[in-house]
């Protein structure tokens, strides 16, 4: 149940519903008031009315001499004329002494510190709620009997006007009261759990952009989903740190590959086309002398191993250029450069390799051509050397919006690690730069393997560099 309590969700369901709530309450209770006061309005003229027609009833009584000035028979008179009416009838006099009371004991007690009957001789007409020694608000009509100064007073006790559930506006006050503090509890818990944690987790991930990686591992408290955010974004950082650890792993392994490469190929031209070349000035140095001196066969035949030397050194050199670069995929394209390094990889496999090919073939971006072809030589070379396959598939398709390239293999696949670090830190970058070539030209590369279940490496490059 806390939990619960502590999730985003049930902290959002508070702050949308406590508002509403609270406004919902505050207009049901401001409609109640202002049905009480209708209820109040209508009782005062309905009282009103009948302390009129109680007074008119008088001063006819007086007028007919049933009632004597001083007040004689009234109160018998009285009794039988008011009958059942709502609220208690009085009757005084000038001085503020009762005639008649529904209570006999009362007739002749004063009543000059009533409230009420203050108000009937200031305005001699009207109705007014008074409060009275024992604390409870009563309504009072008032009207005066003709000829007289006398008064006829209604009175009813304010409770017996408004029904029991119309009496719940005077807790109004202490709900309102209650339902705000409510809300600024929910909104004082909100602000801890919810606003203060995403603001020290949106410093932390400003501090993790200037590599600051330990900021995200600081709690930040807050409900569950934000305590799930931190953790999803420090796991987040950890592979951030892996990859960049592998990265320059990667970066560094290529920059002693290319050294290497440099030292192998200076070597490599040295020991071969360099010698060949000396040699071949000697021998026509030879076929020189041999001229001048006149044997003209033996000129030739030096002659004719020289050209054949020099044939020799073309290949090589343009074996040497085609290693570096290849020609075909300037010249012709990625497609025949393609089928050519597949030639070329099946001379020294016994596994068979198919080409398969979709759409139309056509020329792309030199960066992308490179690219796949690069690809395609590490995946091949990877398949060939270390997943002990029997048989390849690569397959190509062209289309307008780029390039998707294939390679598959039936071998004995592999565990693929979570993080390229784990590759990177064992000496394994093949893998590695097949993806940093994808994902510089903007395009993706994804590799499904498993133990056993062969290895497919898919790459889609789209047309333009990005």
């Amino acid at each position: 149940m806390r939990r619960w309590f502590r999730s985003l969700q049930a902290q959002l369901f508070l702050w949308a519903i406590l508002p509403v709530t609270f406004v919902i309450i505050a207009l049901a209770f401001t409609g109640v008031y202002t049905h009480q006061q209708a209820m109040r309005d209508f009782v005062a003229e309905r009282d009103l009315a009948l302390a009129r027609l109680i007074a008119r009833i008088v001063a006819d009584g007086l007028a007919h001499g049933v009632v004597g000035v001083d007040g004689t028979g009234l109160a018998p008179w009285m009794s039988q004329m008011v009958g059942d009416q709502a609220g208690t009838v009085l009757i005084v006099d000038g001085e503020g002494n009762i005639l008649f009371h529904p209570d006999p004991r009362q007739i002749d007690t004063p009543l000059q510190a009533d409230a009420a009957l203050l108000a009937a001789q200031a305005q001699r007409e009207g109705a007014v709620v008074v409060t009275g020694d024992d604390g409870r608000p009563t309504m009072t009509a008032y009207a005066p009997v003709t000829g007289t100064d006398w008064m006829v007073l209604v009175q009813e006790p304010v409770e017996e006007i408004i029904g029991p559930i119309l009496r719940l506006s005077s807790l109004g006050p202490i709900v309102a009261v209650g339902a705000g503090m409510l809300s600024l509890l929910v909104l004082t818990f909100g602000w801890r759990t919810i606003v203060q944690p995403l603001r020290k987790l949106s410093q932390a991930a400003e501090q993790v952009s200037w590599r600051d990686y330990s900021a995200i591992s600081r709690a930040t408290g807050g409900v569950q989903e934000i305590h799930d955010l931190r953790l999803a974004l420090a796991e987040m950082v950890e592979r951030i740190q892996g990859y960049e650890a592998g990265m320059q792993d990667y970066l560094g392994a290529v920059t002693r590959g290319q050294e290497a490469e440099r030292a192998r190929l200076a070597q490599e031209l040295h020991d071969g086309p360099v010698q060949d070349l000396i040699a071949l000035g000697q021998r026509a140095e030879m076929a020189l002398r041999l001229v001048e001196r006149g044997e003209v066969d033996r000129a030739q035949a030096l002659l004719e191993e020289t050209r054949q030397a020099e044939l020799e050194t073309m290949d090589e050199l343009r074996r040497i250029i085609g290693a570096l670069r290849p020609v075909y995929l300037e010249d012709l394209g990625f497609l025949p450069a393609l089928e050519m390094l597949i030639r070329q990889t099946a001379e020294r496999t016994p596994a068979q390799i198919r080409l398969e090919k979709d759409g139309a073939p056509r020329r792309f971006a030199p960066e992308v051509e490179l690219a796949a072809y690069r690809i395609a030589q590490e995946a091949l070379n990877n398949a060939v050397q270390h997943a002990q396959t029997q048989h390849i598939v690569v397959y190509v398709r062209c289309d307008l919006e780029g390039l998707t390239l294939s390679v598959i293999d039936d071998g004995v696949g592999f565990v693929l690690p979570p993080r390229p670090d784990v590759l990177t830190q064992a000496g394994h970058f093949g893998l590695v730069g097949m993806q940093e070539r994808a994902t510089r030209l903007g395009g993706t590369l994804k590799i499904d393997t498993a133990p056993d279940t062969g290895t497919r490496i898919s790459t889609r490059l789209p047309d333009r560099v990005t």
